[in-house]
């Protein structure tokens, strides 16, 4: 099976490969097998904190309970902060790993090696960039599995209502809660439009971690060619992190203020106190699930409720999140090339 899976990778991203065999090979030999226990004991131990952290947050420290109509709904909410925290440093640790890729060469002197092999700076560029998911395997496996729980949760809220959750999701919204057709037809459109954005957005929430990490990833690398001496790559990482930390806290805090679910009650207040227009709030929810949460917003089903209802037309964010992630995808993608052809040309 592991096989046909890597069958589906790029060359340069396959362990087989020359490069990325190499790269593997030097990481497992700096990694002593104590180290190796450590690390798979750290991952347990986060596993295993996961979920009480989030219940710390989710209740208040205690305080409060955790209210939802359905039992199932408070997993969602119990994880939704432990598995924000985990994405963060996911990104951090992806753009970190990157950035000193160059120097990294330079010091071992195999920079100009490679640079004037066919190719060699370019592949070697892109499987150091695609070592960074083999090296957070472990946490895309946990964010991967958690989207998976939630999703099942959402199929199982769907069933609720005699299965007219849909229906009920779509009543009162723009365009397709609107009685623009006959009746029966216009309900027949909403709600197969309504399953087909739902499936959509789930998906665009699954692959998100990738995308984001792909393009972090990248990002890093680029850094890396302006920064090629020790001092200027801790300065450009510093700058990576904290950029990184304040793009997504200011994610979250805009896109839950537009859905007044905010924690942080005085800061919802004020935002509530200066409603944004309608397309400010429209693109606040969106950017709140793209650079944000990563689409964990379009997998509660209540959440997706107030985003279709409380702004026209937002039954379609979750088809431009689609569209955010595979653009990621894209640029990630053009970010190395562009790092390898900058880095070539560097003295």
């Amino acid at each position: 099976m592991l096989r046909r899976f890597y069958a589906q990778l790029p060359a340069f991203a396959r362990p087989d490969h020359p490069i990325m065999r190499y790269l593997l090979l030097r990481e497992g030999r700096r990694t002593s097998r104590g180290n190796q226990i450590l690390r798979w004991l750290s991952i347990a131990f986060l596993i295993a904190l996961l979920p009480l952290g989030g219940w710390i947050i989710a209740t208040r420290f205690g305080t409060q309970p955790i209210e939802t109509a359905n039992r199932f709904d408070a997993i969602y909410l119990t994880l939704y902060w432990a598995l924000i925290a985990l994405q963060l440093l996911m990104r951090l640790v992806a753009m970190s790993a990157t950035i000193g890729v160059i120097a990294t060469e330079e010091r071992q002197q195999t920079w100009d090696t490679l640079k004037i092999t066919t190719d060699g700076a370019l592949l070697t560029m892109k499987a150091r960039w695609a070592a960074a998911f083999y090296r957070l395997l472990p946490v895309l496996i946990i964010l991967t599995l958690a989207r998976i729980l939630f999703i099942l949760i959402a199929l199982y809220d769907l069933t609720t209502f005699q299965g007219k959750y849909i229906d009920i999701l779509i009543g009162g919204t723009v365009p397709f809660g609107e009685p623009y057709l006959a009746r029966d037809m216009a309900e027949s459109i909403g709600v197969t439009s309504g399953i087909i954005i739902t499936a959509l957005g789930m998906t665009a929430a699954l692959i998100a971690p990738f995308t984001a990490l792909a393009f972090d990833a990248a990002l890093g690398m680029l850094i890396g060619t302006l920064a090629r001496t020790r001092l200027s790559s801790a300065l450009g990482q510093s700058g990576l992190v904290v950029g990184r930390i304040l793009i997504t806290g200011w994610a979250l805090w805009v896109g839950a203020s537009a859905l007044t679910l905010s924690p942080f009650g005085a800061l919802n207040a004020s935002f509530a106190g200066n409603a944004p227009s309608p397309t400010l709030g429209w693109l606040g929810v969106f950017f709140g699930i793209a650079e944000g949460d990563l689409g964990l917003t379009a997998l509660h089903l209540p959440y997706v409720q107030r985003m279709w209802a409380d702004y026209d037309y937002g039954i379609f964010i979750g088809l431009a999140f689609l569209g955010y992630v595979l653009l990621q995808a894209l640029l990630a993608n053009l970010i190395v090339g562009l790092a390898a052809r900058r880095a070539t040309r560097a003295h």
